[in-house]
């Protein structure tokens, strides 16, 4: 595993990056009370094993690194259409 010098808050400590496969990548869908639908789904690029545990819980501290893809899919007729009730 690769090593890299990273800064967590005010201090540089070297974590461990992590090989990883992504074996799901589901959408988490919400649906507006306009009937639209906004989909995100977050895309991992990184992830880093952080040196210690958590003071906690004890478990292995892990720093990910991601971005979000967004969808947004628009009612059916524009709300400025629509009958209001």
């Amino acid at each position: 595993m690769k090593k890299i010098m990273m800064n967590i808050g005010d201090k540089a400590v070297e974590a461990e990056s992590m090989s990883f496969k992504a074996t799901e990548e589901p959408w988490t869908i919400y649906k507006l009370d306009d009937g639209s639908v906004i989909k995100l789904r977050p895309v991992v690029s990184g992830i880093f094993k952080l040196p210690g545990q958590d003071p906690v819980t004890g478990l292995p501290q892990f720093l990910i690194r991601s971005s979000n893809v967004v969808s947004v899919e628009p009612p059916e007729v524009p709300l400025s259409k629509r009958e209001i009730q």
